[in-house]
């Protein structure tokens, strides 16, 4: 019998409308609740986008010289995940630095342009994408089987994503509204916990980290979730509007 044949239908439907709705409702709500322009939320899903080519690059450029190093998986996986962190970060700064002042709803647009963009990636990733292994398959059914994270571990990552791709952002821009040392200190800040957030992911790959194992699923994504969540939190303390 196929690996595919053990997966309840239900559980491949709520995945995908969860992540449907997690790439469609969050723009479509900025753009016609939140009265924002559909330029902004494009804006981030681009700049997202080009970001994370240039990381690839730079990541590609410097693998070799890095493998000389020797480097641990913890200094690897943090040099990778402070790549990470300036190079989209630092995109949106030199945008942010473009525009005359941005409300609190707008960044949140913003943001949710590129948590959205990437939830589009990954999902595009899954129907078009190659196939699965099936040992790994295997491996997910059994955990998917008796752990909700595991399950639905792909909507929950993005979901978080969404929320931290908000948070680090609104970050960059809290940074360069305060300014002086203190600006200094909101900018170190999300670059802290961008970085903090991509390192750990890296690092559980470099570890092969068994991520259907339902521990595993829970208290990795607790980690980013609670990650995100502090980032956003963040955001709204660091606010501020235009006096």
């Amino acid at each position: 019998m196929a690996v595919t044949e053990d997966i309840p239908r239900s559980w491949s439907l709520l995945s995908l409308a969860a992540l449907l709705a997690i790439a469609v409702a969050p723009p479509w709500l900025g753009i016609a609740a939140g009265h924002v322009s559909w330029q902004l939320v494009a804006a981030g899903g681009l700049i997202w986008f080009a970001s994370v080519c240039v990381k690839r690059l730079v990541v590609r450029a410097t693998r070799d010289p890095l493998l000389r190093l020797q480097l641990s998986p913890e200094a690897a996986a943090a040099l990778q995940g402070l790549i990470s962190a300036i190079t989209e970060l630092g995109a949106v700064a030199v945008y942010f630095a473009t525009l005359a002042s941005v409300s609190l709803t707008e960044l949140i647009a913003f943001g949710a342009g590129a948590g959205s963009a990437e939830a589009v990636y990954v999902l595009s990733m899954g129907v078009f994408g190659p196939p699965v292994d099936p040992d790994k398959l295997q491996a997910w059914v059994r955990g998917a089987a008796v752990s909700w994270c595991v399950r639905y571990a792909v909507p929950i990552e993005r979901l978080f994503a969404l929320i931290g791709h908000i948070g680090a952002r609104g970050l960059v821009y809290v940074a360069l509204m305060h300014r002086g040392p203190l600006g200094l200190l909101w900018g170190l800040t999300a670059v802290l916990l961008f970085t903090a957030i991509d390192a750990v992911a890296v690092y559980g790959h470099l570890k092969k980290w068994q991520w259907h194992d339902p521990t595993t699923c829970r208290r990795a994504h607790s980690f980013f979730a609670a990650l995100s969540l502090a980032e956003f939190l963040l955001l709204l303390v660091g606010f501020r509007y235009p006096d």
